[in-house]
């Protein structure tokens, strides 16, 4: 509907503008030239036209659909060099990065926050990401006991050397050629702890 989706763009200029705490709905309806009646119609809270925009933020993400790519399960290093660029080029809008950072300076004030902005978004791709390299252990493709763990090693050979400095605001965006090195040596990293002995 397109509509909404002006809304829910609006929406994400006006808590990147103004953080949870100062966005309003009545701001959100003069941003998104919508009227104040429009907007309540949509979405009966601030709270759930923020969790509207994350899962708006979060859509995007190509990882869901990894688990069933056929090519992605054959060979591990194909599917984990699509997932990680797959994470590199989620992050590399500023909207992203300044969505994460709003999130964590106001989820002390607002609990509700990390959590809702994680249940929307961070939550179903996680679980795709499982959901493959426990399909990858299980055809024999990697030795991966604990498919949870894995993940989480995953994302963080991704995010600590290309997305925590920009939350904190330190340095400059990476170059294209950074995080295709970054994704490569990521890949290589789980290859060569998970790859099957047999």
């Amino acid at each position: 509907m397109p509509k909404r989706d002006a809304i829910l763009e609006a929406a994400t200029r006006v808590f990147l503008a103004h953080g949870y705490e100062g966005a309003s709905m009545d701001l959100v309806a003069k941003e998104s030239g919508a009227a104040r009646r429009t907007v309540y119609n949509q979405f009966e809270s601030k709270e759930a036209l923020f969790s509207a925009a994350v899962e708006r933020v979060w859509r995007d993400f190509p990882v869901v659909g990894i688990a069933a790519d056929k090519e992605a399960l054959g060979d591990p290093a194909v599917g984990l060099s699509r997932l990680g660029r797959a994470v590199v080029e989620f992050w590399e809008p500023p909207v992203a990065v300044a969505f994460l950072r709003m999130v964590i300076s106001e989820g002390m004030r607002f609990p509700d926050l990390p959590r809702n902005f994680f249940e929307a978004g961070k939550a179903p791709a996680m679980r795709a990401l499982i959901d493959y390299l426990q399909q990858i252990n299980e055809n024999g493709s990697l030795d991966i006991p604990d498919a949870e763990l894995a993940a989480r090693q995953f994302l963080g050979l991704l995010n600590e050397p290309l997305l925590w400095l920009r939350v904190v605001g330190v340095g400059e965006p990476p170059s294209s050629a950074e995080c295709q090195r970054v994704v490569e040596e990521a890949v290589m990293m789980m290859m060569a702890r998970y790859g099957s002995s047999g």
